[in-house]
C-alpha cells in the first residue's frame, strides 16, 4: 500500500477510534449514574458531579487512545492475522488508556474527586465491543473493495527479472487485492516502441519502473510516453542502497527529490517532544529552584570557585552550545586532565576515571544523585538539549571521533536521559557500546520508547545506580 494512502487510512481510523473512546467513557458513565445508580449494589452518589468527572477524562483519551493503538501495532494489522491477536492489541491499548486516567488522578489531583471504578469497568467492556465492530466493518471492507473488479488497479511491471519477482511479491503480500499484475516488461530488450504497444494492447492504470543507472535515457522516454496518455508512473530509486536512511520524495522550490533520512521527519509526534520539552522542562526547574538554590549554597561554602560549570558542548549536528551543570571538580579540573590520561577508563575520544581526585567530596554526593545535572533543564527550554537524547560529549572529543559513523549520535538534539543511562550508565567502558546505544534510539524513536526512557530514569537517578 502506498505511503500516503495508508497513512490517510491510519488518520481516519484513528479519528473514527478516538470518537468512539470518547463516545465509550460518556455512554459508560451515563450507565452508572442514570441506569445504575441507586441499585442495592451501588451507593446513591450525586449524578451531575460524578458525571462531569468523564470529561476529562474525555479530553485525555481521545489523543491518548489513537496513540497506545497504534503503538501496539492495531493500524499496521493486516486482514489475515487472527482476531486473538487483534482483540489482545486493543485490550492492551485500553489498559494504557485506565493507566493514563489513574496517573492523572494520582499525579495531578485531577478534580480533587476519586473515580468511579465501575463506570471505568463499563468503559472498557463497551469500547472493546466498539474497537472490535470497527476492525471487523473496515476488514469486510477491504474484502469487498478487492473483490469489486472495476475497482482493482492494473499494473505492468517494467525493470529486469529480478526486479518484477520483488515488486510482485510486495504486490501479492498487500491486504486488499487491490493491484493486479497485468503484463511485465524488460524496457532494455524490448525497446519504448514495443512498450507503447503494451500500453494499447493491455489495460494499464499504472507502470511500475525499476531504475538502473544503465538505462535511464529509456525510463525517461517511457515516462514521456505515460505522461502522454495519462498513466500513472512508479519509479523505484533503490539503486542507491544505503543501510540505515530511510528514503522520501519531497520537493524544493519545485524540484523534485529523494530525501534519505536517519532520523525521524517533522511530524506531530516531534512537536509533542518539543512541546513536552518546553513544559515539562519549565515545570521541572521552577519545581527545582529550592533544591537547586540549596546545592548552590553547599557548593560556595565547601569549596572555591564558581557555583555553576558551564562548558562547549556539542549539540544538534555538532552545532556548539554552552551546557551548565553544578560544578562538582576542583576549579583546575580541565588542566589536571593531563596528569590522568593513563588512568582513563573508555575507550575511544571519551574520558572516564573512577574515583577521579578532581571531584570534590560534594560533588561525589551531586553526580551521584545527579542533581548536578539539574541546571541542564535551562538547556532544555532554550532548545539546546532534550529530555531525552544522546548525552551531549565536549566538542574536544567530537573533534576526535576515530569512526565518522560515530558522529550520527549527533543527528538528534541530545538530552538529559537516553539508553547509556538506563542500560548501564557508567558501567559502560568501550565507547562503542556507548554509540551502540544511542544509535539505537535514534533507529528505534518514538514517543513511547521516549516515555519509557523518563520512567525507567527515576529509579536510575533515586538508587544511584552506575553514578561515579
Amino acid at each position: 500500500m502506498l505511503t500516503r494512502q495508508h497513512n490517510f487510512y491510519q488518520q481516519f481510523l484513528q479519528l473514527i477510534d478516538a470518537l468512539l473512546i470518547g463516545a465509550s467513557l460518556w455512554i459508560a458513565h451515563a450507565i452508572r449514574f442514570y441506569f445504575l445508580n441507586g441499585l442495592i449494589w451501588f451507593d446513591d452518589n450525586p449524578l451531575e458531579p460524578q458525571f462531569a468527572n468523564c470529561y476529562w477524562m474525555i479530553a485525555l483519551a481521545l489523543p491518548v487512545g489513537p496513540m497506545a493503538l497504534e503503538y501496539f501495532g492495531v493500524y499496521q494489522t493486516h486482514s489475515s492475522v487472527s482476531w486473538q491477536k487483534v482483540l489482545w492489541q486493543i485490550v492492551r491499548a485500553l489498559l494504557l488508556v485506565l493507566l493514563a486516567i489513574f496517573t492523572c488522578v494520582i499525579v495531578f489531583r485531577v478534580a480533587q474527586v476519586t473515580i468511579s471504578r465501575a463506570a471505568l469497568g463499563i468503559f472498557f467492556v463497551i469500547a472493546i465491543g466498539l474497537l472490535s465492530a470497527r476492525m471487523t466493518l473496515f476488514f469486510a471492507w477491504l474484502k469487498h473493495r478487492g473483490s469489486q473488479v472495476h475497482l482493482r488497479q492494473y499494473i505492468l511491471l517494467c525493470g529486469l527479472p529480478a526486479d518484477r519477482i520483488h515488486w510482485k511479491e510486495r504486490f501479492l503480500s498487500q491486504p486488499g487485492k487491490d493491484f493486479e499484475i497485468k503484463a511485465e516488461f524488460n524496457l532494455r530488450e524490448e525497446g519504448l516502441a514495443r512498450f507503447i504497444e503494451t500500453l494499447h494492447e493491455e489495460t494499464v492504470d499504472i507502470v511500475v519502473f525499476s531504475l538502473d543507472e544503465n538505462i535511464i535515457p529509456q525510463v525517461r522516454e517511457a515516462l514521456l510516453a505515460c505522461e502522454a496518455e495519462g498513466i500513472e508512473a512508479w519509479v523505484s530509486a533503490d539503486f542507491i542502497q544505503t543501510l540505515f536512511a530511510r528514503v522520501q520524495f519531497d520537493q524544493f522550490a519545485g524540484q523534485p527529490l529523494l530525501v534519505y533520512r536517519t532520523t525521524p521527519a517533522i511530524s506531530w509526534e516531534l512537536m509533542i517532544k518539543r512541546f513536552l520539552d518546553v513544559v515539562g522542562g519549565s515545570i521541572l526547574l521552577v519545581l527545582a529552584l529550592p533544591i537547586m538554590l540549596g546545592v548552590a549554597i553547599l557548593i560556595r561554602c565547601t569549596s572555591s570557585g564558581s557555583i555553576i560549570f558551564s562548558q562547549n558542548r556539542s549539540g544538534l549536528h555538532g552545532r556548539p552550545f554552552r551546557m551548565y551543570k553544578f560544578r562538582t571538580m576542583v576549579t583546575n579540573a580541565e588542566q589536571a586532565r593531563a596528569e590522568l590520561e593513563d588512568r582513563n577508563e573508555m575507550s575511544g575520544p571519551v574520558f572516564k576515571v573512577k574515583d577521579d581526585p578532581r571531584v570534590t567530596p560534594v560533588g561525589r554526593w551531586l553526580r551521584r544523585t545527579s542533581l548536578d545535572e539539574l541546571p541542564q533543564l535551562w538547556n532544555v527550554v532554550r532548545g539546546e538539549m532534550s529530555m531525552v537524547g544522546p548525552r551531549p560529549l565536549p566538542v574536544y572529543e567530537t573533534a576526535n571521533f576515530g569512526d565518522i559513523s560515530q558522529r550520527r549520535r549527533m543527528s538528534v538534539r541530545p538530552g538529559l536521559t537516553c539508553l547509556w543511562q538506563i542500560q548501564g550508565r557508567n558501567k559502560i567502558n568501550d565507547f562503542k557500546d556507548w554509540v551502540s546505544l544511542d544509535l539505537e534510539y535514534i533507529d528505534r524513536w518514538s514517543l513511547w520508547l521516549d516515555l519509557e526512557i523518563l520512567v525507567r530514569t527515576v529509579p536510575v537517578v533515586l538508587f544511584g545506580w552506575g553514578a561515579k
